[in-house]
């Protein structure tokens, strides 16, 4: 892969291939409220003036204020409004349709009125759930700890609007930095309530690096003995560690990381099956097979016969 091999954060990203979708700026009046649909992305928006309500049915709301960054990560019943009882409609039906660059939603008489440039990340649905399960259902990035989004929001602005040629493009690389800049945000230490995952272990002094270790040694494999040294752990409480923080047990992440990458190139490439079993740390194509099969359902032949992106 083309990203740094010391770096889960770049690899999970280059392996999930997000896709930024903007939909348009929103300019909502009065009461209101928008639903959002379950579906392998991650939603995000910029509040640029006015406040409302973010959060998961059921749950306490958050309030957003100008310069407020949201994520979404894959939540049931999510939904931004004006306040909780207001009537809800579909933001998948009124944003991502649309061909217009600034959807109205109530009159513009009614007060308040906020303004959000919103869209969603569309991941590769094969390995979504790396990123998804380790995301909050709801994350707001106050203001004043954006950082660096605060820079890009103006040219966000400046290109939700623009006729200009490359406009797409030039789209897609700032919503990129935006997801980037968020989950370093997500996680940095203390920063968010994220869930169980790879993306809280990263903050981690300890699961942290060894948890880039993993990452780094995907071809040579690695041992329990030698996360647990890396981490400056004994092993028992190395173990407990990494799976309180990821939710799982290291080893069984290394192979799940393995599998996920397996996956991927058996999708996306030709390369004979026994020299990607080598790639991926196995001593032999039947062992690959074996840990596949455990892992996916199915071997890597059928996988990949079930799979295989179009030529």
């Amino acid at each position: 892969m083309s990203s740094d091999p010391l770096d889960p954060l770049a690899e999970v990203l280059a392996l999930l291939r997000p896709e930024a979708v903007l939909a348009a700026e929103l300019r909502a009046y009065g009461r209101w409220s928008l639903a959002f649909d379950r579906q392998p992305a991650v939603k995000f928006g910029v509040v640029v003036d006015g406040e409302c309500l973010i959060g998961v049915r059921g749950r306490a709301a958050t309030t957003l204020g100008a310069g407020d960054v949201f994520l979404l990560g894959d939540p049931p019943a999510a939904f931004i409004g004006s306040d909780l009882e207001a009537p809800s409609r579909s933001a998948s039906e009124l944003l991502n349709n649309t061909k217009r660059r600034v959807v109205r939603l109530g009159s513009a008489r009614a007060k308040p009125a906020v303004r959000i440039i919103g869209g969603h990340f569309a991941l590769s649905p094969w390995n979504a759930h790396l990123l998804l399960d380790a995301l909050p259902a709801c994350a707001r990035i106050p203001a004043d700890e954006a950082g660096p989004m605060r820079a890009l929001m103006p040219l966000l602005i400046d290109e939700v609007r623009s006729v200009e040629p490359g406009r797409a493009r030039a789209l897609d690389q700032l919503a990129q930095l935006v997801l980037t800049y968020a989950l370093r945000w997500i996680d940095s230490a203390g920063s968010s309530s994220a869930r169980r995952g790879w993306l809280r272990a990263l903050a981690h002094s300890q699961i942290g690096p060894a948890l880039r270790h993993i990452h780094a040694s995907v071809e040579t494999g690695t041992s329990l003995a030698e996360l647990a040294r890396i981490a400056g752990m004994s092993r028992s409480a190395f173990v407990a560690r990494f799976k309180d923080l990821v939710g799982q047990p290291p080893l069984a992440y290394a192979i799940q990381w393995r599998i996920s990458l397996a996956k991927d190139a058996l999708r996306t490439t030709d390369r004979p099956i026994g020299e990607l079993a080598f790639q991926f740390g196995y001593a032999s194509e039947s062992a690959f097979s074996l840990a596949f099969r455990r892992e996916v359902g199915c071997s890597p032949r059928a996988y990949r016969n079930a799979n295989a992106s179009p030529k």
